[in-house]
């Protein structure tokens, strides 16, 4: 599939007065709107997943509490899914400590909530890979089609015990997640570690969307984009390296050293689509800057990027939140006038 066009005449206005530290010492923050006049954010605290609430908009926050903890070893990689029901599922990494048996598995899983975040169900497991750091399976993140199917994508070492290659894995449901399909292999570039896997609906092509990290251009990870319809879903197979499925999301390639990892994908309105990423010229993760880039429609053509926040600290696991389809909300971690967390800014996308 080949979607094409140019990128919006559009540029982002990021708001000083709107910046806000949501979570004192948290990371890997994401926010969805779970009602009209209610925002969450989960996020990764101490071991465990946390959620807090805003019911302004984001202006201020509610004290944390967890959703959900793990006796042998860490929740991280929470990622939010509001359905079309209402229901709110919260996905989580489980990651075994070192003392862990080993029983204990690197997985993939989610939480319900069906009170807008305010009470969580017991963790429904959805992937086990290996015990070991090398061998695990990591950030889960799903989408509902417009059929009410769900599909959660997750980056993938399980099946690569001998190798350092990786692979973006899917598992689907059609029935409310009471059962699930056999898990797909979505994307796989040999000799290289396609990663941190996030999609979204693209309703004027009906297609889907996934941004990854790839290693396998010629240098540092860089931003990449993944594609299929609503309905094809990946039905020719695993998308390959020289796949017409996947394509450099950036206009302007980046230098071979610079790092560009851990991408971040959202479409705001008709012509309009919204990249993330972590972006260090050094090649140094630990430098890295957060950076948003407006492309058009199909998730192409990514042009300059804009800086939400101030330099500083490394800004790393970034993520956006659409708040309307003039706003863009984009999330950090990092440490910003001496305080670290999970720090938010709204951006102003004109015409």
């Amino acid at each position: 599939m080949l979607w094409v066009g140019i990128a919006p005449a559009a540029e982002i206005e990021w708001k000083p007065q709107t910046r806000v530290l949501i979570a004192e010492g948290g990371g890997y923050g994401r926010i969805a709107r779970v009602g009209e006049e209610r925002l969450l954010c989960a996020y990764s605290r101490r071991g465990a997943i946390e959620v807090r609430g805003s019911a302004d908009d984001g202006k201020t926050w509610s004290r944390g509490f967890e959703a959900g903890r793990w006796e042998h070893g860490q929740l991280t990689n929470a990622e939010l899914l509001v359905r079309s029901d209402g229901e709110v599922w919260c996905f989580f990494n489980r990651r075994p400590s070192r003392r862990s048996p080993e029983a204990a598995k690197f997985s993939v899983g989610f939480f319900r909530s069906r009170d807008q975040g305010v009470t969580w169900s017991a963790p429904e497991m959805l992937y086990e890979a290996g015990h070991d750091f090398g061998n695990g399976c990591w950030e889960p993140a799903g989408i509902e089609l417009p059929d009410g199917r769900v599909q959660v994508y997750f980056a993938n070492e399980g099946p690569y015990r001998e190798s350092n290659e990786q692979e973006i894995t899917m598992v689907a449901t059609a029935d409310g997640g009471k059962s699930w399909a056999e898990p797909q292999t979505v994307s796989f570039r040999a000799g290289s570690r396609d990663g941190m896997p996030v999609p979204t609906l693209l309703p004027e092509v009906g297609g889907i969307a996934v941004a990854i990290e790839d290693n396998g251009l010629g240098g540092a990870f860089k931003p990449v984009i993944l594609g299929t319809s609503w309905t094809g879903s990946w039905s020719g197979g695993p998308v390959e390296g020289e796949s017409r499925q996947r394509w450099s999301a950036l206009r302007e390639p980046l230098a071979a050293k610079t790092y560009a990892g851990a991408p971040y994908l959202r479409w705001l309105r008709r012509g309009v689509t919204v990249l993330s990423f972590q972006l260090a010229e050094s090649g140094d993760m630990a430098d890295s800057r957060m950076a948003v880039c407006l492309g058009n429609g199909r998730a192409r053509d990514f042009g300059e990027p804009a800086f939400p926040f101030p330099e500083g600290e490394g800004q790393l696991w970034n993520s956006l939140f659409v708040k309307n389809e003039h706003t863009i909300t984009a999330v950090t971690q990092a440490r910003i006038d001496g305080r670290a967390g999970v720090w938010a800014i709204d951006g102003e996308v004109g015409h």
